[in-house]
């Protein structure tokens, strides 16, 4: 069936949707824009992750109605880097199905005796 030309031309179709579902714009005002990115960019040390961190919080925000400015302010009211993972992890999971949650980072334990092991 791949090498057959496509007949559906049903604009409604599904395969229509999602051909563009990621490529949707996202109007938001360059003052919004820049106090969203630099507060990520006092809070992160490189840049890229910065534009991405707004470019998800702003698509998240926008998407359900939110203020970003408003969750910045509260992003800003914490008082370590760990409560802000946690608080913006807990964020950008609130939207998500139970099969595509972000993780938390856990810091793993060797068991003495394998450590033991593989340093000998």
């Amino acid at each position: 069936m791949a090498n057959l030309p496509n007949t559906n031309t049903n604009p409604d179709s599904p395969q229509n949707f999602f051909n563009g579902y990621f490529s949707q714009t996202l109007n938001v005002s360059s003052a919004i824009y820049g106090q969203v990115n630099g507060f990520f960019r006092e809070r992160t040390s490189s840049s890229i992750v910065a534009d991405s961190l707004t470019q998800a919080l702003l698509t998240l925000t926008y998407n359900n109605n939110l203020d970003p400015l408003v969750m910045v302010a509260e992003f800003d009211k914490t008082a370590t880097e760990s409560d802000l993972k946690k608080l913006m992890i807990a964020f950008f999971n609130a939207s998500k199905g139970p099969t595509s949650k972000i993780g938390y980072h856990n810091v793993r334990y060797l068991n003495q005796y394998v450590q033991r092991s593989l340093l000998a």
